[in-house]
Parts: structure tokens; sequence; C-alpha cells
């Protein structure tokens, strides 16, 4: 039913379409009611077909940090079986709301935490971009360090580093990104570097609305399955943003009151009254005490979770992976289903946690709260005494590392330390996961660009084995990234 009312809906926003179409393809249906852009719900609703929504909308508190007192019928009573708890901050759950009841094969209308992200999606989370196959992640391999399969390489062992501030393998090293805040780097040694995954969606999405030939030039299921080939993607990528040696966008935001290059709705960022004091870190709604607190990756807090928009986010790569499909079932119906699951990248998804490309989370204020707040005093990793992933459900037992099939980075990324260290005592938890990207003008002019780092302060490469004074923890990394790598061949072959 769900099909046919997403179906439907395409038909419709297709109809107010105005784009070029690929010849013998459709046009990408657009919404009217955001700008004529595409149409991501009924995209997303197509490749990733959601459990039954609630009637009336997704459960909300009355303010960012509130408090789930409701044991009877909160999120954890699916989950966890277990009421919640405790809270460090006020608010509560508003009355009048239902959480949904999970289904099998099917995935969560109402999100608000990426914790669950590479699991069963009985749990509530959906794949990663390492899951999707997104070809700029470029992920910290899992080695039971802080950032563990996430943009951020961290290469401290002290579990109370704030991942945010760990960097990202994006760095241009001829020093072209430097005093430009929304950029990354292309190298003879990995291409174009970490971009954030709706700059590869706005690419897509133009270079289809173009009328380019998509079926002849984008796809190749030999080698790239039902994804965009990465040679195809880096080219669309660089006509649309690239600026010599680096990527330069835009946020996803509306500027000035128009969509920016990039603009994708549903990150929801910064919304009022719910962000006014400072306190979101993109599209995550930390709470005051968290964000006054600093040292806490904004990826720990929770998505929106207040008004009318609570529960809808959605990740930019799960709408550049619903297109990718959407796109390559025209073009392989044989080869490639509407449904993600059912398609080459979800064969074996959610099956083993031991094998998941999930983050090893922090302490949450309630372990047993989907809506939860990362604990203060900040802690990682997570106990593991409620429905949050730590090193118990994510790791074999004993094992420094786990055979998680996908692309890492085993190289050792660093930033000259004393930037680091100003940066970090600047803008104390102020750091994003880019996929999640840092929007702090959501409305006014594009922000200002990022001073540039003193000389010597670009980001480089090297040996893991280089750069740090744990020799144990280089160590570690390093056979880490080995076993990792050939765990991740016996599982894939």
């Amino acid at each position: 039913m769900k099909l046919f009312i997403a179906a439907a809906l395409l038909l419709i926003a297709r109809q107010q379409g105005v784009n070029a179409t690929p010849e013998g393809l459709e046009a990408i249906p657009t919404n009217p009611d955001d700008f004529d852009e595409p149409a991501w719900e009924a995209i997303l609703e197509i490749a990733f077909p959601t459990w039954a929504a609630p009637e009336g909308g997704c459960p909300r508190l009355d303010s960012v940090g509130g408090k789930m007192d409701c044991p009877n019928k909160c999120w954890i009573a699916l989950v966890s079986r277990k009421p919640p708890t405790k809270s460090n901050f006020s608010g509560t759950l508003l009355e009048g709301y239902t959480f949904p009841t999970p289904e099998a094969g099917k995935f969560n209308p109402c999100y608000y935490t990426k914790a669950f992200a590479g699991l069963d999606p009985i749990l509530g989370g959906y794949p990663t971009p390492i899951d999707t196959h997104y070809p700029y992640e470029f992920a910290a391999p899992f080695l039971k360090q802080p950032g563990d399969g996430s943009t951020h390489h961290c290469t401290s062992s002290d579990p109370l580093v704030d991942v945010g501030s760990c960097p990202k393998q994006n760095a241009a090293p001829d020093g072209a990104c430097d005093g430009i805040k929304d950029c990354a780097g292309i190298t003879d040694e990995y291409g174009i570097g970490h971009i954030p995954p709706f700059v590869a969606l706005a690419s897509v999405k133009n270079g289809y609305n173009d009328g380019k030939d998509v079926c002849k030039d984008w796809f190749h299921f030999p080698t790239s399955g039902c994804n965009i080939k990465k040679s195809a993607l880096d080219e669309l990528v660089y006509e649309y943003f690239g600026v010599g040696t680096t990527i330069q966008f835009q946020p996803p935001i509306l500027i000035d009151g128009a969509p920016s290059s990039t603009y994708y709705k549903l990150e929801y960022v910064g919304e009022s009254p719910a962000c006014d004091d400072g306190n979101c870190r993109g599209p995550h709604y930390c709470s005051k005490e968290v964000s006054d607190a600093g040292g806490i990756w904004g990826d720990f807090c929770p998505y929106v979770l207040t008004g009318e928009n609570s529960g809808l986010y959605r990740h930019p790569h799960l709408a550049l992976a619903a297109l990718e499909l959407w796109i390559a079932n025209q073009c392989m119906p044989d080869n490639c289903p509407s449904t993600w699951l059912d398609s080459p990248n979800g064969q074996g998804y959610g099956t083993d946690s031991k094998t998941a490309t999930s983050i090893t989370w922090s302490e949450m204020a309630d372990n047993s709260d989907a809506m939860s707040q990362p604990a203060l005093p900040y802690a990682w990793p997570n106990k593991g005494d409620g429905i949050f992933p730590g090193y118990e459900m994510l790791y074999p037992e004993g094992s420094l590392t786990k055979p998680a099939p996908g692309m890492y980075v085993n190289q050792y990324v660093s930033v000259a330390e004393e930037e680091h260290h100003n940066d970090e005592a600047e803008h104390d938890g102020e750091h994003e996961d880019h996929d999640d990207h840092s929007h702090e003008d959501v409305t006014g002019d594009e922000a200002e660009p990022a001073p540039a780092p003193e000389e010597g302060g670009a980001g480089t490469s090297r040996s893991l084995m280089q750069g740090t004074n744990d020799r144990t923890y280089q160590a570690t990394l390093y056979l880490g990234g080995f076993i990792l790598a050939v765990g991740g061949f016996i599982i894939a072959n």
C-alpha cells in the first residue's frame, strides 16, 4: 500500500517537473512545495520503504533535551522493553503521539539518531555511507578507537577525545583549500577527498536534469553494480563543483530564502526555537547543557525531535543511494530492483552486528531512550547496558578489530598539532561530520570562510607508524588495518 502511495506521489510530482530528461527515462519527480526540488520523501520511500507511520506524525519533545516520561508507549518499550531510568535535562514527550511498530525488512519512519545505522532495520537505523558504497566517505577503520567507522580519523587512544576535532581525508596538499570553509582537495593519491554526500547528490541531480546519457555513461553492472561508476561520479562532481585542484560547495540550506547549489530539505538544520541558543550542531539537536560542556561530537546528539518535523530527518547519502537505484532500475531493471534491501548493496545487510559498519556510541543520559542526549560528564564508549551500541554489540569478543567489509583509509590523517589545539580551544564542540554538515547561518548570507591555517597546517597523510607518541596504539592501528582488510576480503568472497 505504501509503495502504491509513493508511486502515486511520484506520478503527481512528475507532472510538475520542468527539467530536461534523459531520452527514454522518466523525469525526476519534484515537490512543488519545496522550490520544485526533487520529491525526496517519495524517492526514499521507494528504495527504503518504512514501517507504518503513526497518525498525527512522529512523537516529539516540547524542548531539546527533554526526557521521555511514558514507559508504556515510548520507543524504548519497542526496542529494549525497559522504562527510561534517568535524564539530565528538562522537558517532556508531548502527549497524543505514538511510536511506530517495527516491521521486518522495512525502515523506521521516525528517525532520531544515527546510533543504529548499519544495524538490522528492526532496531531503527538505516545503512551507513559505507554500506551504500559512497565513494567519498574515506572512513576510519574499525579498531576500537573513538570515531571508528566515521569520517574522523582519531589517532589518540584517549576515550574523551572530541571525535569531531579529528581530521578528515579531504586536505588539498597544495594549500588550495586554505581559508575556504567548504572545500575538499583533489590529490593524485586519493582523487577527490571526502566531500559531504549532498555534494554528490546535487551533482547526480544536475547531470540527470541536464539530459546526460546516463544509462550508457553512468553504469557498468559487472564492476559497479547498481551504483554510478566512480569515474562517472568524479566527472559529475567536478563539472558542477570543481575549481582547480579543489571541490568547493555551499551548505545544503536556504541562502537569502533561496535554495543553495546543494540544497537538501530533509536535514532540517537549526530550526527555531529549538536551536535559538546556538546549541545545535548542524542537523544535530544538542541540548544547551551538552553544547556548553564542549568537547562532545555533535553527531552523538539526536536529530530534529521537536515540532512538526520531529523524526523526519533523512541522511543525504540515503537520498543519493535512493536516486542512484531509481535511475539504475530504469537502466537495468533485471539487475537492479527498486528497493535497496533487494539490491546488490543490500545483500546480507544488518544480519550480524559484529560485521556491521556502525560507530561505537558514547554513553547517553539515558541508554534506553533513543531521543537521549549524551551523558554529562561525557563518557565513551557506551556501556552497552541499553539500546545504544558499545564494544560488546559491535566487536567480536577479545578482538581489537572487526571484519566489516568496506573501503577504509589505512593512513594516518593529521593536521599540525598547534593548529589542532588552537582550533579545539576556540571552537570546542563545533566540529561536525560533513555527512551532517555544519551550518551555523541557516538563513542569511553564506558563512564566512574559515581563516587560513598557519604555514604547515594543511592536512597530510602518512604511515600509521608515524606522528604519534603512543607506539602501542600505532601498532594496534597497523595490525588491525591488516586484519580488517583480510577479514573483509574473506567475508566478501
